[in-house]
């Protein structure tokens, strides 16, 4: 009767699971750089718990690339002692680029002195994007970043979000259903997202649990209309310091036509190393 039972509560657990799509990663990522195109990396759900060789090849791979442009779209704070582990790794940071982050529900931590994580952000040279956006000018190029506050935890709002027809527009909003709350354009907007983990750990290629604020996102590319969704599958490990899908950073490529028209974005997701 108790191995019935067992065979029964496997198999329930494996037919409850989210199927996950296989996201294809790289280990190098392709480097384009030319008078046309302006880099960015995306670091998702970093949940920075203590110092290890996971982050330092983060950092390294970051400066390796030089981005003009850095994402951390939510989730760093692993408890009250990330401060000082995220000012340690941040402070490593040496290549010259416009740095953003977003709150995702972990950043909401109820202990977490909110004024101190702030001022460590923008001493180490990050804008903290809550609901609204920065226009850039790359030498005619244009980058309309904007950062919204989290589904779970914050008071997320698309009403100051000005997108332009010319310009590269990229949402950041850690949780990936959001994405439901874009508008509708006629030019392309691209919204970068994490939360989900891929599942963190996934048993035949299906995930064992997936947090609330999922929806029916979980990893990947995703189109609507003119809108395009990548959700991250991150890097660390929420809860539990667990992991069977591969921590990652995203290398992104924007690209201009001659008269300095957004023209596309190219998304490559590159494993770290984790020793």
């Amino acid at each position: 009767m108790k191995k019935l039972f067992l065979l029964i509560a496997a198999a329930f657990l494996f037919f409850s699971c989210t199927s996950i799509p296989k996201v294809p990663t790289v280990a190098e990522p392709v480097i384009e750089k030319n008078e046309r195109t302006i880099t960015a990396v995306q670091v998702s759900d970093a949940h920075f718990s203590r110092e290890k060789p996971l982050f330092e090849n983060t950092i390294a791979l970051i400066n390796s690339i030089s981005p003009d442009l850095l994402f951390f779209t939510g989730d760093q704070i692993d408890s009250v002692k990330s401060i000082e582990i995220i000012d340690h790794y941040f402070k490593q940071i040496t290549c010259d680029c416009k740095k953003f982050v977003i709150y995702g529900n972990w950043d909401y931590l109820k202990k977490l002195p909110q004024e101190e994580y702030v001022q460590m952000l923008e001493e180490n040279g990050f804008s903290v994007l809550k609901n609204r956006q920065e226009k850039l000018d790359f030498s005619g190029k244009l980058v309309i970043v904007y950062g919204v506050d989290d589904l779970l935890y914050g008071k997320p709002s698309l009403d100051s979000f000005e997108p332009e027809e010319a310009a590269a527009n990229i949402v950041l909003a850690h949780c990936p259903p959001i994405f439901d709350m874009l508008g509708q354009y006629n030019f392309p907007v691209q919204m970068l997202s994490g939360h989900t983990h891929g599942g963190q750990f996934t048993f035949f290629g299906s995930a064992i649990y997936l947090p609330d604020g999922t929806g029916n996102y979980y990893a990947g590319h995703y189109k609507n209309g003119t809108n395009s969704l990548y959700i991250s599958t991150g890097l660390g490990n929420s809860s539990y310091d667990i992991r069977n899908v591969p921590p990652v950073i995203e290398y992104i490529t924007i690209t201009f036509d001659e008269n300095n028209n957004f023209a596309s974005i190219n998304i490559q997701p590159v494993t770290v190393k984790t020793n």
